[in-house]
């Protein structure tokens, strides 16, 4: 049975109005001494009293709560930036009340968004777009991370560096000497073309024409992928891979070794996204991570600024930063590495930092690693000093 305001009051020997002005801070006339209030106080934690939020709040507290909308759990990378959330909220002695519905109408929107609304939390996290209409409902302060609208132009606080990422990638196989790239993916219209963009700067930057990076758009193929990803290696000698996501890159693997071209001395490749699995493929898979753990506690630093000023409303001005993504080293890509202690494993794992955070390489530490060198004919060749372990052991 959930204990009273009144059960603490008869506990101490004062009136109820008493415990709740100092329980719940709302106002009142009554003057208290501190011993009085620590009486209360510790009479409270002796009973497991537990405050009602909704006084708090009334009374003009802040109800260490807050709102993340579109947190659409079944997509995977969606589900391990909330548990960051999660992880990072913690830190700042905060819960988080989660929306995780994701289609929906227009009017299904506002009536979720009042539902959480009606929690009183101090402020929201906005993942990715909501209708005009729900956003206008949120008068509290918002964070919104990953925001496009349907031109492309950005309205958010925080968005991954897509292009960033793309161009670690191509800096990383440039430097194992490959010439000739496959970009796979479901299209390039969309927001992810931003990597494929990145790749081909690496490319240019080496002096190497954009046609030797090939893209494949699943989307717009009348024939299997797999078939003509199998063309580009055997016919057009295309060495090398950056995968739009881990699932695509671990899904090719086994795909390759079954048809007889090794990874990596035949094709290395690389994934995106940083998810936890990379390090369990066969060789494990080095792929570029959005930093979600970055992006998270960026996020909830910024909110709990603005909840601090109390910027209220839609109108919020937008930070419109990029955050640089980091590079997870496997054996994909042609460096070496070790097989993880599966069977020695006491539970899974949603980041890799938990575990392999040695085999991460910040963007500004990779950049340095793998920076193009100018030559004295005015020629770019690309940095290897970051590895031993070029295993083509061609020239750049």
């Amino acid at each position: 049975m959930r204990v009273t305001l009144q059960q603490i009051a008869d506990r101490v020997g004062v009136s109820r109005p008493l415990v709740s002005m100092v329980l719940n801070g709302s106002k009142g006339s009554m003057r208290i001494s501190d011993s009085r209030r620590e009486e209360i106080e510790s009479a409270a934690r002796e009973l497991g009293y537990i405050p009602n939020l909704t006084a708090q709040v009334l009374s003009g507290k802040a109800s260490r709560a807050i709102a993340i909308f579109n947190a659409n759990v079944t997509q995977y990378s969606l589900s391990v930036l909330t548990a960051q959330f999660l992880r990072n909220a913690a830190k700042f002695n905060y819960q988080l009340l989660i929306d995780t519905s994701f289609r929906r109408t227009d009017e299904e929107y506002c009536r979720d968004v009042g539902n959480m609304l009606r929690r009183s939390p101090d402020g929201a996290i906005i993942l990715g777009q909501l209708p005009p209409q729900a956003l206008a409902l949120i008068q509290i302060p918002t964070v919104v991370f990953q925001q496009y609208d349907l031109f492309g132009c950005r309205n958010g606080d925080f968005y991954p560096d897509l292009a960033a990422g793309g161009y670690m990638a191509g800096l990383h196989l440039l430097s194992h000497g490959h010439r000739k790239a496959v970009y796979v993916c479901t299209r390039i219209h969309s927001q992810t073309h931003d990597k494929l963009t990145g790749l081909r700067q690496a490319w240019r930057e080496a002096g190497l024409p954009d046609e030797d990076v090939i893209a494949i758009e699943a989307m717009q193929l009348s024939e299997p992928v797999e078939g003509h990803l199998l063309s580009l290696i055997r016919e057009k000698g295309c060495s090398c891979g950056l995968m739009s996501n881990d699932f695509v890159a671990a899904r090719a693997l086994p795909f390759l070794r079954r048809n007889g071209i090794r990874v990596p001395e035949d094709f290395a490749l690389i994934g995106y996204d940083g998810n936890a699995f990379a390090y369990l493929t066969d060789p494990p898979l080095s792929t570029i991570s959005q930093s979600y753990d970055i992006l998270s506690s960026a996020a909830l630093e910024l909110l709990l600024e603005r909840i601090e000023k109390k910027e209220s409303g839609c109108d919020i001005p937008r930070l419109h930063r990029f955050v640089k993504p980091v590079f997870f080293q496997g054996g994909s890509c042609g460096c070496p590495c070790e097989p993880p202690p599966v069977l020695g494993w006491s539970r899974d794992m949603l980041f890799l930092e938990e575990r392999f955070g040695d085999r991460i390489v910040t963007y500004e530490d990779f950049i340095a690693q793998h920076k193009p060198i100018k030559k004295k004919n005015g020629e770019t060749t690309i940095n290897r000093s970051h590895s031993k372990n070029n295993q083509r052991g061609e020239a750049p």
